[in-house]
């Protein structure tokens, strides 16, 4: 489980990386470790903006911080690589439409 957890954790990495890459002048920091992580976006409102599109999307992610500013991933320690490729993915394109 542990080997898993770490390999599913450099994945999601990998992908906030390329999420970052593609919106340095919307966010402020990505951080995490293990199967947590959260991006934190400059402007306040975005994050919720995006949550709510992820949701109409099909992926559950939520908000945290003091104004709601991050976004917070939180995968089941069991997901496959697969599914969580998929919901990179579909953050990354709500990331993309709520610019």
């Amino acid at each position: 489980m542990e080997k898993q957890t770490r390999a599913r954790g450099e994945q999601v990495e990998q992908a906030l990386v390329a999420i970052v890459d593609e919106n340095t002048d919307a966010i402020e920091e990505y951080r995490g470790r293990g199967l947590v992580w959260g991006i934190e976006f400059r402007d306040k409102q975005r994050a919720g903006a995006i949550a709510k599109r992820a949701f109409e999307l099909g992926l559950l992610i939520e908000t945290s911080g003091p104004e709601s500013e991050v976004v917070k991933l939180l995968p089941a320690l069991t997901i496959t690589a697969d599914e969580l490729d998929e919901g990179l993915r579909t953050l990354a394109r709500a990331v993309r439409e709520t610019a």
